[in-house]
């Protein structure tokens, strides 16, 4: 259960280096405020920190810099879609020219690139020769390789075997990049001899497979197959699971072995290497230490599923205590715990909530009604009546908009509680209702009629096939909602840029830097446009949504220039990404069911209960974050305070306990009252509950039945395109990517 080796330097200045680095990357737009505060509060940094040893504290920044760099760079690599297509292996190039002086002019565009550029390898090239800069760029250049060998290798599903692996996953870990690091640190100089090649080479291995061993029921569930343990459960005949755990444990002791072998033989007087020997010891510890500290990387086992299963029928209390399986030789015949995948819960980061929420969801009803996510660092609830509750108790606040939102909004009545709340919300309610809504139904009507023209003249120009998301749904949410600002329609194309790359910031779940710098960059060019009509709605305001901003006061005091702006913003996003998405559900769904679609060609009025019930079974708005002020009981376990939340809508609505056969589209389902369904009283949750229920939920409404309608009117014999089926994507919010139909 441990490796021979001491443990790491505990410094007293850790939480200094901490908040510095931290500091330093949402400075440079590494992280946004939610990166940063999990960085601070979790124990991710821990081993940065323990790697630093006992550098003095400029050059432990240094390290600590770069180990969290490659972390982010790696998220980057596994957690989306952002590695593919080339870009990846142009990111490594880009970075390699930075090393060696060859930076094209203007420089790099990536936040993690210009951060490298402009203060990481400066402050690192200084504390070295040009022989060590040339050796840690060759090494680098490795481990970008390495990153990009293994993209491919996902893309094209080819297989990876056992001794190619080896000298990989060094590469993929960058162990020489820390260990060159560890010697500029340090003022280490050691020859380079094959002494200290073996070192390093035992001591990769051991850190990098001591990550395999612990990171295998993660791999599981995201399907990587890079993995020492998996490769000897397929290729060596390693029997069950838990038999390729205990080799891979076996072989972790054994390269111990060899690196102590190793060091024995050092020459004596070789006083460089041998210091770097105890800070390969050290490393190697630190490794295992935090790995058994990390929730994420400590698997389930039968005695923690029994706990688990004995708490989810008891109190519901969430988090269970998890065991490790042994590293020694012969673990399981000494009676070491049996590793139990089926007992990790659902993560929304696993690839399949993108690709197919639904089952997972129905895993996380049944099994994990109230989880912590530890890769998300939010606790999922995914019953109708939690989700309820979580949306609409008191105790379950906003005060997440405060790093999802505020930072490129600022302020704005969506995180707001109380009477503040109440205040601002007052005078934005008459701009969605009564005679101002009926002012808005006319531009819906306008719009509509000019979008259904544009795609009759495509058809009968001969384009028998259609995208009714370009050329539909996508524009009708944000013309109505420039029309609603009182701005000019032909700018809409314009908005729909800056709506996509601000949600995309307000969804950048997994912080990719990239991400986060083009939504601070869209609104700077969202505001730049809005400023002038902001100034001139102050002087002559008029019966538009603007002029109810620039006209409004609270506490006897008008709305200051930058919550105007936010408030623009905030509308933008969510009036046009929740509408156009929901659309595109509906229409999928109609067309999908030819018996429903011909009932609503008969019976418009019908097309009220089909949204409804789009909004019920296939959400646009699938999660919607809280945070708790308290811990909370709810109805299937505790949620504790100071707790993120993620209230899982797309759970929700496919309650069996609630909507008996949830799967099943049945515009008859809340049919009774369709108008209910769009208050706060609604039985779906798709618009929220409670004090926050959705302000745009009649806009919406009248969105979707006006615009709908008319399609249907238009193009009485609309159906799929020949050998087409809708492919849905995405995570905070989902719908179809394509609705190609045949339109006569």
């Amino acid at each position: 259960m441990s490796l021979p080796f001491p443990g790491p330097v505990r410094r007293g200045d850790a939480d200094r280096l901490r908040a510095g680095v931290c500091g330093w990357a949402e400075e440079r737009g590494l992280v946004g405020p939610r990166g940063r505060a999990r960085l601070e509060s979790s124990r991710l940094l821990d081993l940065g920190i323990a790697l630093t040893g006992r550098a003095e504290p400029e050059r432990a920044e240094v390290l600590l810099a770069w180990f969290l760099w490659v972390l982010l760079l790696d998220d980057r690599v596994d957690d989306g879609p952002w590695a593919g297509d080339g870009v990846l292996a142009d990111f490594a190039a880009s970075a390699l020219s930075v090393l060696r002086g060859e930076q094209e002019r203007g420089g790099p565009a990536d936040p993690m690139l210009v951060a490298l550029a402009e203060d990481l390898w400066p402050r690192t090239s200084g504390l070295a020769g040009a022989e060590w800069k040339a050796r840690f760029a060759g090494h680098l250049s490795r481990h970008l390789t390495a990153q990009c060998t293994m993209v491919e290798q996902r893309t094209t599903r080819r297989s990876l075997r056992l001794p190619g692996y080896v000298g990989l996953r060094r590469d993929l870990f960058g162990a020489d990049v820390f260990f060159d690091l560890f010697e500029v640190v340090d003022g280490i100089a050691p020859p380079d001899d094959r002494v200290t090649a073996g070192l390093r080479a035992a001591a990769a291995d051991v850190i990098s497979w001591t990550n395999d061993l612990f990171s295998v029921e993660k791999d599981l569930a995201f399907g990587e197959r890079a993995n020492l343990v998996l490769l000897l459960l397929s290729e060596r005949n390693a029997g069950t699971l838990q038999e390729a755990v205990d080799q891979a444990g076996t072989l972790i002791a054994d390269r111990a072995a060899d690196f102590q072998i190793i060091r024995r033989g050092l020459p004596r007087g070789a006083r460089d290497s041998g210091r770097l020997a105890d800070r390969l010891r050290r490393a190697m510890r630190a490794s295992l230490d935090w790995h058994r500290s990390v929730p994420r990387y400590r698997p389930r086992t039968a005695a923690s599923a029994a706990a688990a299963s004995a708490a989810a029928s008891g109190s519901g209390a969430g988090a269970v205590t998890l065991g490790q399986a042994g590293l020694a030789r012969g673990a399981a015949a000494s009676g070491s715990e049996m590793v139990d995948p089926s007992r990790t819960p659902p993560s929304l980061l696993w690839p399949e909530f993108e690709r197919d929420p639904y089952p997972l969801y129905r895993r996380l009803r049944e099994e994990f009604p109230v989880v912590r996510d530890e890769p998300l660092d939010a606790w999922l609830v995914s019953r109708y009546a939690d989700v309820k509750m979580g949306l609409s108790d008191p105790r379950f606040t906003s005060r997440n908009y405060g790093w999802q939102l505020a930072p490129m909004f600022g302020r704005t009545v969506l995180q707001m509680e109380g009477r503040e709340h109440a205040a601002h919300r007052s005078f934005l309610t008459p701009a969605f209702r009564g005679r101002a809504l009926t002012w808005l139904r006319a531009a819906v009507e306008r719009t509509t009629a000019d979008l259904v023209d544009g795609l009759v003249a495509r058809a009968r120009r001969g384009e028998r096939e259609l995208d009714l998301v370009e050329g539909f749904c996508h524009r009708l949410p944000i013309a109505v909602v420039v029309t609603a600002l009182g701005l000019p329609v032909a700018d809409a194309p314009l908005f729909q840029d800056w709506y996509q790359a601000g949600f995309s910031y307000l969804s950048n779940y997994r912080q990719d830097p990239a991400t986060l710098e083009r939504g601070m960059s869209a609104r700077d060019e969202l505001y730049a446009y809005l400023a002038p009509y902001v100034a001139r709605r102050r002087i002559a305001p008029g019966r538009d949504l603007l002029s109810v901003l620039c006209t409004a006061e609270v506490e006897g005091a008008p709305l200051p220039d930058d919550m105007v702006l936010g408030f623009c913003g905030m509308l933008l996003g969510a009036g046009g990404e929740s509408t156009d998405k929901g659309m595109r559900s509906l229409l999928a769904n109609l067309l999908d069911h030819p018996g429903q679609l011909a009932a609503m060609r008969a019976a418009p009025d019908g097309l009220a209960s089909a949204w409804v019930e789009t909004l019920r079974r296939d959400p646009p708005v699938q999660v919607v974050l809280r945070q708790t002020e308290e811990a909370v009981d709810l109805p299937s376990g505790r949620v504790p305070g100071g707790a993120t939340v993620a209230c899982l809508v797309g759970a929700a609505g496919r309650d069996p306990e609630r909507f008996p056969d949830p799967d099943r589209f049945d515009p008859s389902r809340l049919a009774d009252d369709p108008d209910r369904q769009f208050t706060a009283a609604a039985g779906h949750l798709a618009f929220g509950a409670g004090r926050h229920f959705c302000l745009g939920s009649q806009l919406a409404r009248a969105e979707a039945e006006v615009g709908i309608r008319a399609l249907l009117e238009a193009f009485p014999r609309m159906r799929w395109a020949d050998g087409f089926r809708p492919q849905y994507g995405g995570l905070l919010t989902r719908a179809p990517e394509r609705l190609m139909v045949a339109l006569r």
